[in-house]
C-alpha cells in the first residue's frame, strides 16, 4: 500500500529533474540575430491577367559571428503600408560570419496591386517598403528566424 505514494514521488522527482535538465539545455541553445535584408533592385518579370512576377534583389548582412547556412527564405512584401507580394528564394546559400551578400528571390504580387500602385504614381519613385517572413536554415537546432525589417526603395 505505501508503494504507491513512493512511486508517486520518484515520478516526480525524475520529472523536476528533467525539466530543470532541458532549462539547463535551452540555455545553451545558439542565439542569432536575424540577418539584416535591404531591398536594393526590383525587376519586372512575366506575368498574366491575375498576378505579376517580380525579382527582388536583396542585400544581406549577418551580424553574427558565425556563419548562416540559409535553406530557403519566405517574405513578404508591403509597399506604402499595402500588401503588395510573397514569395521565397530559389536555391540555398550561406551567409558568412560577420559578412554580406546579394541574393535575389521571386515574389508574386496580385496585377491589381501592382497598377494599383503605378496609377498611384509611384513609378520611378521612393517608396515605403516592409519586407518580413522567416529565415529557414539548413540544419541544426534552430530551425528559423523570424525577421521583419522596413525601408525604402526606388521602384
Amino acid at each position: 500500500m505505501r508503494r504507491a505514494p513512493l512511486l508517486r514521488r520518484a515520478l516526480l522527482a525524475t520529472l523536476l529533474a528533467s525539466m530543470a535538465a532541458l532549462g539547463g539545455c535551452a540555455s545553451m541553445l545558439p542565439k542569432l540575430t536575424a540577418p539584416t535584408l535591404v531591398i536594393t533592385g526590383v525587376s519586372i518579370g512575366g506575368g498574366n491577367l491575375q498576378q505579376q512576377q517580380i525579382r527582388l534583389t536583396f542585400h544581406a548582412t549577418n551580424p553574427n559571428d558565425r556563419a548562416i547556412p540559409i535553406r530557403r527564405i519566405e517574405c513578404n512584401l508591403e509597399l506604402q503600408g499595402t500588401p503588395f507580394a510573397q514569395g521565397a528564394t530559389d536555391a540555398p546559400f550561406i551567409l558568412p560570419p560577420l559578412g554580406e551578400i546579394d541574393f535575389d528571390l521571386n515574389v508574386t504580387a496580385n496585377l491589381n496591386t501592382v497598377l494599383g500602385l503605378l496609377a498611384g504614381g509611384f513609378a520611378h519613385h521612393m517608396v515605403d517598403y516592409r519586407v518580413y517572413g522567416q529565415v529557414h536554415l539548413q540544419g541544426g537546432v534552430l530551425r528559423t528566424i523570424p525577421f521583419d525589417q522596413k525601408g525604402r526603395v526606388r521602384l
